[in-house]
């Protein structure tokens, strides 16, 4: 199908999807609007909380997974992830007590809520910036969450002179959003740009609801919403547009 696909995750984090895309005879081109920072410097309150000995470790993005793996080399400590694709990059880390919630942060809150007592003890190691915070959701339930801020995201300042000329061009079919903060970083560098005109032929794939509410000031050509927090599904409502559309 002869159809551009943006994908703006960070760099290293768009291969996946655009196998996906690939498969399904999309050209998926790639423009990272932000980069993944560790704190190196966290290593010792890592290693003090582990020595606490908690009940498990929340994480909810592959960053953070990559972040412990840095900052520790205990493999055996039990992780809660936010969903599979999280779980898969704890697995492949090399943690050995791996376990996948719903695919999101409600669900991932409603699960430890079912699973552990009042009192349980649990370390959070989290971005910087997060629009759920675990700690906060779980401790006016009972529970008692360090959360250990172990990445931060920086903001893309400007995009690639291809990326400009390709959406001047109109030679760009689609941009998918996985993040409200990505939105929100697109939206800034297209109005930096000048180019916020192009906005107008195209299509916007949010992973969720709460994506989409931050585009919807703009006159997008549509804003669609995947059925499910996946990157299938998001693949998956791609192909449902386009197809119908021809």
């Amino acid at each position: 199908m002869d159809k551009t696909i943006l994908i703006t995750r960070p760099k290293g984090d768009e291969y996946g999807f655009a196998e996906m895309l690939q498969v399904r005879n999309y050209r998926a081109i790639h423009e990272p609007l932000m980069d993944i920072m560790l704190r190196h410097n966290e290593r010792y309150a890592i290693h003090h909380a582990i020595m606490d000995d908690p009940d498990a470790i929340l994480v909810t993005s592959r960053h953070a997974v990559q972040a412990l793996s840095i900052l520790t080399e205990i493999r055996d400590l039990f992780l809660i992830c936010v969903g599979e694709a999280t779980a898969r990059a704890a697995l492949s880390a090399g943690f050995t007590r791996v376990s996948a919630a719903g695919g999101n942060a409600k669900l991932m809150v409603e699960q430890v809520l079912e699973s552990y007592d009042e009192g349980s003890r649990f370390i959070y190691a989290s971005g910087e910036d997060v629009r759920t915070d675990l700690a906060a959701e779980l401790g006016e339930e009972g529970m008692k969450v360090e959360r250990i801020v172990v990445y931060e995201t920086v903001a893309a300042q400007r995009l690639s002179d291809t990326l400009v000329e390709q959406l001047r061009r109109r030679q760009v079919d689609a941009v998918t959003f996985l993040s409200q903060r990505t939105a929100e970083i697109f939206m800034t560098l297209v109005d930096r740009h000048g180019i916020s005109n192009c906005i107008e032929g195209l299509r916007a794939f949010c992973m969720s609801e709460t994506v989409a509410d931050s585009l919807t000031l703009r006159p997008w050509l549509a804003i669609h919403v995947a059925h499910e927090p996946t990157l299938a599904s998001l693949a998956n409502s791609i192909d449902n547009v386009f197809l119908a559309n021809g």
